[in-house]
C-alpha cells in the first residue's frame, strides 16, 4: 500500500515538474521507509528562512549545477520559476556583472561554501549583513539541498549520464 502511494507521490512530482523520478520511485519499492524519511527532508530543503526567493534560487542552482546534475539543475530552474523567479534571471547569474546585486552574492556565496573557499568567512559575513542570521541559514541549506540530491542520485546510479544545462545556464568565465 504504502509503496503505491510513495511510488504515485513521486510520479505526481515528476510530471508536475517534468523530472525523471526513476530513482524516488526504485526507492519507494525498495524501502518505503526509507522513501518517507527522505520526503521528511523536503521542507528543510525548500525552507527559504526569509531569503527572496531569486537570491535562494540562485545559490540553490549554483550548487546543483556545480553537482553536475543537468537534469537536477533544471528542477531548481522550474521550481525557480514557479516561485516567481524567472529562468532568464537565473541565467543570468552565469554571466558576469548581469545578475541582480542579491542573486550576485547568493551565487557567489554558493561557490564560496562549495569550493570551501579562501574568502568564505567574508561571503558569510556578507551574506549574513545581507540577509540576516536566518537568511544565512537560507543560503546554506539552499546549498545543501542543491547538492544533496544530485549526490544521491549519482551514488545510486540515477546520474551517471545527466543531460548538460541549456547553454544559457551554463557558466561563463
Amino acid at each position: 500500500m504504502f509503496r503505491r502511494l510513495f511510488r504515485n507521490a513521486a510520479r505526481k512530482f515528476g510530471a508536475r515538474y517534468d523530472y525523471d523520478v526513476g530513482y524516488m520511485e526504485d526507492l519507494a519499492e525498495l524501502s518505503p521507509g526509507g522513501f518517507a524519511k527522505l520526503a521528511l527532508l523536503t521542507p528543510f530543503t525548500q525552507e527559504r528562512f526569509g531569503v527572496p526567493a531569486a537570491p535562494y534560487y540562485a545559490a540553490k542552482f549554483i550548487a546543483a549545477r556545480t553537482a553536475g546534475c543537468g537534469p537536477c539543475a533544471m528542477l531548481v530552474v522550474r521550481m525557480a520559476e514557479e516561485a516567481g523567479v524567472s529562468a532568464q534571471q537565473l541565467a543570468s547569474i552565469a554571466r558576469p556583472g548581469s545578475a541582480d546585486a542579491d542573486m550576485r552574492l547568493a551565487a557567489d556565496y554558493a561557490t564560496a561554501v562549495l569550493a570551501n573557499s579562501f574568502d568564505l568567512a567574508d561571503m558569510i559575513e556578507t551574506a549574513r549583513y545581507r540577509f540576516g542570521e536566518k537568511g544565512l541559514w537560507g543560503l546554506a541549506s539552499a546549498v545543501a539541498a542543491g547538492q544533496f540530491y544530485p549526490t544521491l542520485k549519482r551514488g545510486v546510479g540515477a546520474a551517471l549520464s545527466c543531460d548538460l544545462l541549456p547553454a544559457e545556464f551554463r557558466e561563463v568565465a
